[in-house]
């Protein structure tokens, strides 16, 4: 076996059996918790985001409630002062009650989540004394790495980082630096960044934690000259932070990375699936072969269910967003134009998004044969060294002139306004008022943007290169205007997300409050019944 499986091994054999926190067991009510747990589940079906960032955005939903709202409103009209001695736990309990918590937690955990929201309590104070204020730019960046730190604490990624190093071990010989490119640090640092985007889909926020602690790898055990150190260069570090983000090689990386992706998610379910006998499968190429394959169909089968589910979720997303907006404007706007409620159009409305995002499901195709067989092929290559692996050169980024530039734009914009006139001209065939017609377009928009997204899982275990086809490249012709347009607005509407915005605001604060109430009710009657059960 390769040394980079070896390491695999003794990781996942030495994490299974790391000692969680010490200290008295943290307890929520059940029955209170029952009533968070459905809030959180309708709170999370209207501000659609990707199932491994749910509990990351919930820390950071509470933690901006708690440090924020609750904080203002206390100060200025409950308490003389407001403190933190508490949030990591109230922060704790609350993700216990929403199920974001499955196991055991303890006072020991509770100690550590409080050390990072002072740590983060104090950055923000000592910006505050240097710049004299906190820009809402710099408090999300600080509220949004905090939420990444206290998810790993909660949840460590011992695992994730093994495999993720493997990745990097792997590839990184791989990949050929052009002539015009000589810092191999910064072909590290951004293949590093990319084995994290690929194979874990972190986002903005987790990228931004992943560089602070590459920038500053002491920041974990933060001491008072680190934050002060900090809080004196924010600004130059989250401009450095997106500068880095947006390096000219990550898109190339990206691509390089995305097939391989598969490749390492096999070996770890193949580590997961057999902790006492890993050595031996890794190293018996006839077994592992049969268990790659066993492997490959189980992905497959969770791929389908979690295909299901990115639909129903989708759905309930876009229905939500629709039936709100058609309340607020679209039924008056009828009234306005036509003195009336126009039912059909109102239907065809409502029911064509869920439509056709069910239609886009059952059009996508899983992976075939010859998909395993690549995996297989590039599974051995790097347990047992079998064949000659595939050199990657980093080509300098494409630039196109002006000319071209300016002319491909004008191609885009004819499609989609083209497009858009052949889509009004059948709508007002259907007696749609414009009104109405635009809002057809804007989730049509919206469900071509989700298409793409809930297909993404499929892509992301596809090992083989689709080849392209007239059909699918004049449909990519046609779509991709709309679907650029939908991301640009999935992004706005998650920027400004009313009914998110009246949950968390109107409706969180005081339901959450009303919860620990409870909490504390039924913990208080608890303890006189054994009270009186003692004597």
């Amino acid at each position: 076996m390769s040394k980079v499986i070896h390491n695999l091994i003794a990781t996942y054999v030495n994490a299974s059996t790391e000692p969680i926190a010490s200290g008295e067991r943290v307890k929520v009510n059940q029955v209170v918790g029952k009533a968070a747990f459905i809030y959180e589940k309708i709170r999370n079906a209207v501000d659609y985001n990707e199932e491994h960032l749910i509990r990351k955005n919930a820390i950071y939903r509470i933690m901006k409630r708690k440090l924020l709202f609750e904080k203002v409103i206390f100060e200025n009209y409950l308490l003389e002062s407001h403190h933190i001695d508490n949030i990591a736990m109230q922060l704790l309990q609350e993700l216990m009650r929403g199920k974001y918590i499955t196991g055991e937690v303890t006072q020991g955990l509770v100690t550590k989540v409080d050390d990072v929201i002072r740590k983060y309590n104090v950055l923000t104070s000592r910006i505050k004394d240097i710049e004299g204020k906190l820009d809402k730019k710099t408090r999300k960046f600080l509220f949004e790495i905090a939420a990444v730190e206290i998810e790993n604490i909660i949840k460590p990624d011992t695992k994730e980082k093994a495999l993720i190093r493997a990745m990097f071990s792997v590839m990184n010989p791989r990949l050929k630096m052009p002539s015009t490119m000589d810092d191999e640090k910064e072909k590290e640092l951004q293949l590093y960044v990319a084995c994290h985007r690929i194979l874990f889909k972190w986002d903005e926020s987790m990228i931004n934690y992943l560089l602070l602690t590459l920038y500053y790898p002491d920041w974990k055990e933060a001491d008072d000259a680190l934050i002060l150190k900090l809080a004196n260069n924010s600004g130059k570090i989250i401009d450095e932070f997106q500068k880095q983000k947006m390096h000219p090689w990550s898109r190339r990386m990206n691509s390089i990375l995305q097939p391989k992706a598969i490749v390492f998610w096999i070996i770890q379910d193949l580590l997961e699936e057999h902790k006492n006998r890993s050595e031996e499968v890794f190293s018996d190429p006839e077994l592992l072969e049969a268990e790659i394959k066993k492997a490959c169909q189980k992905r497959y089968k969770g791929i389908s269910e979690k295909l299901r589910r990115g639909v129903v979720r989708s759905i309930v997303y876009v229905f939500f967003t629709k039936m709100l907006l058609a309340i607020a404007l679209e039924f008056p706007m009828d009234i306005f134009i036509s003195g009336s409620i126009n039912y059909f159009t109102a239907m065809i409305n409502i029911g064509f998004p869920p439509v056709l995002m069910t239609i886009v499901a059952i059009m996508i195709r899983l992976p075939k044969k010859d998909n395993t067989e690549q995996i297989m092929k590039e599974i051995k290559m790097i347990t047992l060294k079998d064949g000659d692996p595939k050199m990657y050169p980093l080509k300098d980024p494409k630039r196109r002139r002006g000319v071209f530039r300016y002319s491909f734009n004008i191609i885009f914009t004819a499609t989609f306004i083209f497009s858009l006139m052949v889509i009004f001209w059948g709508l007002n065939k259907l007696y749609f008022n414009f009104f109405s017609s635009l809002i057809f377009v804007l989730f049509l928009t919206l469900v071509s943007f989700f298409g793409v997204r809930i297909r993404r899982p499929v892509n992301d275990i596809m090992a083989v290169e689709r080849k392209d086809s007239l059909l699918g490249s004049l449909l990519d012709f046609i779509t991709l205007p709309f679907v650029s347009i939908g991301r640009w607005l999935s992004v706005k509407f998650t920027k400004f997300n009313f009914l998110a915005f009246f949950l968390d605001f109107i409706i969180e604060a005081p339901f959450k409050l009303l919860v620990e109430i409870f909490e504390d009710l039924f913990s208080f009657y608890k303890e006189k019944k054994e009270d009186m059960m003692q004597e």
